[in-house]
C-alpha cells in the first residue's frame, strides 16, 4: 500500500506541478561567474536528489522486508554486521569533505572573472548606504567634476572585465545580481572586491539581500550592459549633468550670499 501511495503521489506531482525548469532553475547566466554558480547549483541538486532517493529506497525496502506479516508473528529485527556503521560513517564523511572542497573551489571561481587577455578591464567603486547603491566611475575627463557617479543603476561595457570594490557608509549591505555573479557584502570600513564580465548587452536586475533597516525592500540595483561607445557617451553625459548641477548650486549659493549682504 505504501508503495502504491508513493507512486500515485509522484504521478500527481508530475501531472499537476509546474515544469521543473520553471520551478527550480536559477536565472540564466550572462557572465562566467554566474555560470560557475549555475554549475554548482545543478551539481549539488543532483547530489541531494541521489541521497534523497537512496534514503527513500532504503526506507521502503526496510519497511517492506521487515514488516509484520500477520497478527501472530513479530516483525523481523533489522541488524547490521560488524563494522557497517563505521563504513557508512566513513563514506558520508568522505562525501561531506568532497562537497566542502567543491564548494570552496566553485566559490573562488564565481567571485573572480575568468582571465581573458583580450578583454579590457574597468575599476568601479560601489558604495552601499541606506537605502541605495552609489557607483563611482573612473577616468573623469571633466575639469570641474572629480568623481563621476550614478545611483541605483550601474552602466558597464559588454565583454569587459568589471572590477568592483565594495564599501558601506553605515551598516552591512549585500549586493546580488543573479545573472552576473554571486552575493557580495558591503561592510563599513572594509573594502570587498569582486569582478564579472558580461557577455551580452541588456539590463540585469538585482537587490540587496541583507536587511539594513526600515526601507530595505526599496534597495534595488540593476546593471545595464551596453557597447563601449554607449558606455563612454553615458559617462560623458553624467559628467556634464553633474557639472551643470554643481554650477547651479554655486550660482544659487552666490545669489543667497549677495541677498544676505544686501539685507544687512
Amino acid at each position: 500500500m505504501l508503495g502504491r501511495a508513493l507512486a500515485v503521489a509522484t504521478l500527481a506531482l508530475a501531472v499537476f506541478a509546474v515544469p521543473a525548469s520553471a520551478a527550480i532553475a536559477p536565472d540564466s547566466a550572462q557572465s562566467p561567474n554566474a555560470e560557475e554558480i549555475r554549475t554548482a547549483y545543478w551539481v549539488m541538486l543532483a547530489v541531494a536528489l541521489v541521497i534523497g532517493v537512496a534514503l527513500l529506497a532504503g526506507l521502503l525496502t526496510a519497511t517492506r522486508r521487515f514488516r509484520a506479516r500477520g497478527e501472530a508473528r513479530e516483525p523481523r529485527r533489522l541488524t547490521a554486521g560488524r563494522g557497517v556503521v563505521g563504513r557508512v560513517g566513513a563514506a558520508l564523511g568522505a562525501l561531506a569533505v568532497a562537497i566542502f572542497v567543491f564548494g570552496v573551489v566553485m566559490t573562488g571561481d564565481a567571485r573572480e572573472a575568468e582571465a581573458d587577455e583580450s578583454a579590457e578591464s574597468l575599476d568601479i567603486d560601489v558604495i552601499g548606504q541606506q537605502w541605495l547603491w552609489r557607483f563611482e566611475y573612473p577616468d573623469s575627463q571633466s575639469e570641474t567634476i572629480a568623481t563621476v557617479f550614478s545611483y541605483t543603476e550601474l552602466v558597464v561595457p559588454v565583454d569587459t572585465t568589471i572590477n568592483l570594490s565594495f564599501d558601506s557608509t553605515d551598516v552591512l549591505h549585500r549586493w546580488f545580481i543573479p545573472a552576473l555573479g554571486g552575493q557580495v557584502e558591503a561592510v563599513p570600513g572594509e573594502v570587498v572586491e569582486t569582478s564579472f564580465r558580461a557577455d551580452e548587452e541588456g539590463v540585469y536586475e538585482g537587490q540587496s539581500t541583507q536587511f539594513s533597516g526600515t526601507a530595505y525592500p526599496a534597495m534595488r540595483a540593476s546593471v545595464r550592459v551596453v557597447s563601449q561607445d554607449e558606455y563612454e557617451e553615458y559617462v560623458a553625459g553624467l559628467a556634464e549633468d553633474l557639472a551643470a548641477a554643481q554650477e547651479d548650486v554655486a550660482l544659487q549659493a552666490a545669489e543667497e550670499a549677495a541677498a544676505e549682504e544686501g539685507a544687512e
